[in-house]
């Protein structure tokens, strides 16, 4: 039977006007692995801070049990600014083990000096090395790389103690959650089973309160006839089917009220020409980011850029829509292409602006797919801001509500080609849920770079990976089709190498068997002995470079100089591993044939 760790008890907590959790009741039992869901603002991170007690409820319980070790990842985490990584990792030799997998050996500069996201890497590493009785994370995938993901849900998969975990990785949900809790309207619904089973229990609970709905209404409709009949109905006797009626139409009212996000905006008409490139490249100072790219956008394009941080998808991005100019070769853009970019980095906006001038800016109103013509008011209602919501100033925005303001803003401008450059980044499930249905039946063409590999897969026909030369690779298919193919080729060169090896020992073997005296066949003279115990520390140090190099090239995406020595070291190094490698293999050969 499994036990309690930690229960909340008719907690609430407010904020201004806004009261994310009203009186809510939840437990988390040893050895659960709970992903919390729900739409941005609706008080994820603020349901994290109470169980992790960094923050008080305003009224209720939280009751942890005794001797519970508790460590908690914030999205803003703060640290010691004069410390290494390692010193604020905790100083153990496993902290410094994760720092060196997360990209951050051998740094010994103070935190206060580094990158937001190497920071929160230094406090995932902390968390981590600590190993408590319940790791609580929120959205611990931010600025890692997916080959990084792959580990850390492996990491997690094998931990014995409990996981609560907010994350919009839906891959990283899929893989790790035996249980879903949702935040919704100041309340939680917890389901057990993984994030698939919940989205079933979802879609029935859903069909039942839309039935109940109907069923409210239907009686509404009746009881409002019995009121129109006139005072002679209402008399004292009645008075409680005034009551009964007033209440249903309340009720019905509410309903109403709640409404799922909707996208239903249309494009414009787009021509055959889009945005082509022809042997265009860019280079920063010394570094060419990009080169040789020939792309010829077509109007239906659901393409796909991948690369790690710093290999320059943003980059592509901005040249393709006409944001940046190349240094050679050319980039030509259709005169029927109406953009819709939908960057990185927030728009800026006056922080006094209200919710509701900041959409009529672009649009005082707009018509929808089916041609109904809606004001800006409906538009933001339909993206789940409600009209209190949209009297509020931008500066009061969650950051999750921001992006969801600045998608509405580029999709009422009606573009007919969609640029988006880690869409991913804050929106909530239900928001990319919604986001990707639309773009199935999206007309126009669409460009998208991210490290969300469940958003890859589940948009794009075709991906382009930068290589670290600038050079693009094409791969039909999504992300699980480039990693397959990665696979393939990985096993392929290994075979190749295999293959290599064989034919040498084939020819050293007929030139010892052809010789007199000498040496005895594939024995190890003294400097190959040498040699080999010198590649076996040389290779694992080489390997834990790339590996470092990889995650130092994700946080140097504005120092384009610091990229370009990055990223030379890195061929160097992948160069000079696979030499290593290969060498390791003949003299590991030979020593086994001589003993």
């Amino acid at each position: 039977m499994a036990t309690n760790i930690v229960s909340l008890e008719a907690v609430t907590k407010s904020y201004a006007e806004k009261r994310p959790l009203d009186g809510i009741n939840v437990g988390i039992d040893d050895g659960d692995r709970c992903g919390v869901i729900g739409i941005n603002g609706s008080g994820k991170s603020t349901l994290l801070k109470i169980i992790a007690k960094v923050e008080p409820a305003d009224s209720g319980r939280v009751v942890h049990r005794g001797g519970l070790r508790v460590r908690y990842l914030d999205q803003q985490p703060v640290l010691t600014p004069d410390l290494t990584p390692v010193e604020a990792a905790g100083g153990t030799r496993e902290a410094e083990a994760y720092l060196d997998r997360l990209g951050l050996g051998g740094v010994t500069q103070p935190v206060g000096t580094l990158s937001g996201g190497q920071r929160r890497r230094v406090a995932l590493a902390e968390v981590l090395a600590d190993d408590p009785d319940l790791l609580i994370l929120d959205e611990p995938t931010n600025h890692l790389d997916p080959d990084v993901i792959e580990w850390l849900e492996g990491l997690l998969t094998a931990r014995s103690g409990s996981l609560l975990f907010v994350t919009h990785d839906r891959y990283l949900l899929g893989r790790l959650a035996t249980r879903i809790i949702e935040v919704a309207e100041g309340e939680v619904f917890t389901h057990h089973g993984s994030y698939a089973d919940y989205l079933e229990a979802r879609a029935a609970r859903q069909e039942q309160e839309q039935a109940e709905a109907r069923k409210r209404s239907n009686l509404a409709r009746v009881e409002l006839e019995w009121l129109r009949r006139g005072p002679k109905a209402r008399t004292s006797k009645a008075k409680h089917r005034v009551d009964k009626a007033t209440d249903l139409v309340a009720a019905a009212a509410i309903k109403v009220e709640e409404r799922e996000m909707s996208i239903d905006l249309p494009s414009r008409r787009l021509g055959s020409k889009v945005t082509n490139a022809h042997n265009a490249g860019k280079s920063f100072e010394d570094r060419t980011v990009l080169r040789d790219v020939e792309l010829k956008v077509p109007p239906n394009a659901r393409w796909g850029f991948v690369g790690p941080n710093g290999s320059g998808k943003s980059t592509l991005l901005a040249m393709l829509a006409g944001r940046m100019e190349p240094d050679e070769g050319s980039v030509r853009i259709g005169e029927t292409v109406h953009i819709g970019w939908y960057g990185q980095d927030p728009t800026p906006m006056p922080p006094r602006t209200r919710v509701i001038d900041a959409v009529k800016e672009v649009a005082e109103e707009a018509s929808t797919v089916d041609g109904l013509v809606v004001s800006a008011g409906d538009l933001l209602e339909r993206f789940l801001f409600s009209k209190p919501a949209q009297r509020a100033y931008v500066e009061e925005l969650s950051g999750g509500e921001r992006r969801r303001l600045e998608l509405l803003r580029v999709l009422a401008d009606a573009p007919n080609l969609l640029i988006l450059d880690e869409p991913t980044n804050d929106l909530d499930l239900d928001t990319l849920t919604v986001l990707e249905g639309y773009l199935d039946s999206w007309p126009g063409a669409m460009l998208v770079a991210s490290h969300d590999r469940y958003f890859l897969d589940r948009v794009c026909d075709d991906l382009y990976a930068i290589r670290p030369d600038g050079t693009l690779r094409h791969q039909p298919g999504g992300w699980t089709a480039y990693r397959e193919a990665q696979k393939a080729e990985a096993a392929a060169l290994k075979a190749q190498r295999a293959a290599h090896e064989a034919a040498q020992r084939e020819a050293r073997s007929g030139d010892s068997s052809g010789s007199a005296g000498g040496n005895k066949p594939g024995k190890l003279t003294y400097n190959d002995k040498r040699e080999f115990g010198q590649l076996g520390v040389e290779i694992p140090r080489l390997e834990k470079r790339r590996d470092e190099l990889h995650l130092l090239l994700a946080d140097a995406a504005d120092d384009y100089e610091k990229a370009q020595v990055l990223s030379e070291e890195l061929t160097a190094v992948m160069t000079r591993l696979d030499e290593a490698e290969m060498r390791w293999l003949e003299l590991a050969e030979r020593s086994e044939a001589s003993s």
